[in-house]
């Protein structure tokens, strides 16, 4: 499909009246350009699929669509298996295909660790025809002989490439290993590293290349920036950078689970409303947190990569890079989360001076801007804090909803003057936010201008290419042929 196709309604896609229903009721009205693209291919042509699109395009649907339209309800058996690199990913993916359903009854089994196997193999007994889940428990349940993939007609690896990072490679293949030679291969990332081109020309005998219609790896909506700072500093810089911005909304990422809980315990203590995310936090506790986020019960989740993959949050205003990702790859996942659905967005990121290199590196690869600004001084976050009060106190006498105290401040007004009453109300609520002493000093830090040339420090023994070929234009095909048969 290319990028001059007419296709610019989901009519045109071939869907059935009951799919279109469907959107309809979920407020669909046009297909995004990964849509647009690979449902008339996967409907209408015997081909497998390579759809490089960015989190946030719509590719659920974009593969989700096609499989609800040919699975039959009738046989109670898994014809199409999603594998996701996560369990908060498999759920966001099930649920997706749920409602994209509509009114059509299809059984979806949802398959991860961290919930009791017994129950999922009961379900799996019952019958179902859609099976989404992560690689291992997948893998747990063919080895023990609970799931039957010999009637799949389709395979989707959704966000392969954050599979190959956390190391899912070899179970993938393994689970592969168990599918019928002629099902339909889907494969979906963000970006197309070697190891992932292997895999399709591996397992896909020809297969059609789509690229999201987009311009740059990251979207035009996020403005993203960083601060120069020592890695002492940098939780003083975040707590800055918070308190900065009235009604902040975002993910803190970091790199471990140590630093996860450190960062979260320290907010706690500064008032903050958090939560940690990582692999050590069980099921239940990591869904109630994500509710109470997605409900802005909470306003800031500091989470891991691993932990945050499919977090599915609109509206984000932030996304924090506490520590630098590992990868390029991984800052495309990590900024993507914000700058959504028309919506602007701002991605941090802070850096010590030995990260400079890498941040560098990452400009170079995912060809964006990350401007350089100034931590705001101590004056300058307590100014910005008194005008986010002062206005949010405007906003109250507008909406009228004090009047009810009228009588009870006309009885303290007899006694104080209007000044000494406000400066103490302020002083009771806000003491220590617009203290100047709950803030530590934070060291300039100087970058040797020797530091600006950028250096790949994630490939070893590589010699560079030269400068980074931009992306391949819109939703353009290429046809590949595989350079070995299917297995089995």
């Amino acid at each position: 499909m290319t990028a001059s196709s007419p296709v610019d309604s989901f009519e045109s896609l071939g869907l059935s009246a009951q799919t279109l229903q469907a959107l309809r009721e979920k407020g669909f009205e046009k297909p995004t350009s990964i849509q647009k693209a690979c449902i008339p291919l996967v409907l209408h042509q015997h081909v497998d699929v390579v759809g490089q699109a960015q989190t946030g395009t719509g590719k659920t649907a974009a593969f989700g669509l096609p499989i609800i339209e040919t699975v039959k309800p009738e046989r109670r058996q898994i014809q199409a298996l999603i594998l996701t690199p996560t369990r908060e990913l498999a759920l966001q993916v099930a649920d997706e295909i749920t409602s994209l359903c509509g009114s059509m009854k299809l059984d979806i089994a949802t398959l991860y660790g961290g919930q009791s196997i017994g129950l999922q193999i009961q379900k799996l007994r019952r019958g179902v025809h859609i099976a989404v889940g992560t690689p291992g428990r997948i893998q747990d349940l063919i080895d023990r002989g609970n799931l039957d993939l010999s009637h799949l007609e389709y395979v989707v690896l959704d966000e392969a490439d954050e599979m190959l990072n956390m190391g899912f490679i070899e179970d993938i293949e393994n689970i592969l290993q168990h599918t019928p030679a002629e099902k339909r291969m889907l494969l979906f990332s963000a970006t197309m590293p070697r190891p992932i081109l292997n895999l399709a020309k591996r397992y896909m005998s020809t297969y059609e290349h789509v690229v999201a219609e987009q311009t740059q790896k990251t979207t035009s909506l996020t403005d993203q920036i960083y601060y120069e700072v020592r890695e002492a500093d940098k939780f003083e810089a975040l707590c800055r950078v918070i308190d900065i911005t009235p009604d902040f909304y975002g993910v803190v990422f970091c790199r471990t689970k140590v630093d996860a809980d450190e960062i979260t315990r320290r907010l706690q203590h500064r008032k903050y409303v958090t939560e940690a995310l990582h692999g050590d936090v069980s099921q239940n506790q990591r869904e109630k947190i994500l509710d109470a986020f997605r409900r802005k019960r909470l306003n800031i989740l500091v989470a891991t990569d691993v932990a945050a993959r499919g977090i599915d949050v609109q509206n984000l205003t932030h996304v924090i890079n506490f520590s630098l990702p590992q990868s390029p790859e991984s800052y495309v996942h990590r900024v993507g989360r914000t700058g959504r659905a028309g919506k602007e967005g701002t991605a941090i990121t802070f850096i010590s001076p030995a990260e400079f290199r890498k941040l560098a590196f990452i400009q170079k690869i995912t060809q964006t801007t990350i401007r350089r600004q100034e931590l705001p001084d101590v004056n300058t976050v307590i100014k910005l804090k008194k005008e986010s009060i002062a206005g949010a106190l405007e906003n109250l006498i507008e909406s009228g909803e004090y009047q009810q105290h009228g009588d009870f401040a006309q009885d303290i007004l007899q006694k104080h003057s209007a000044q000494n009453i406000v400066a103490a109300l302020i002083q009771h609520f806000y003491r220590d936010e617009l203290d100047p002493a709950s803030y530590r000093e934070i060291q300039r830090v100087v970058f040797e201008k020797d530091k600006l040339k950028p250096k790949a420090p994630f490939v070893k023994g590589r010699k560079s290419s030269g400068p980074k070929k931009p992306f391949k234009p819109a939703n353009k095909r290429v046809k590949h042929t595989g350079s070995a048969p299917r297995k089995k």
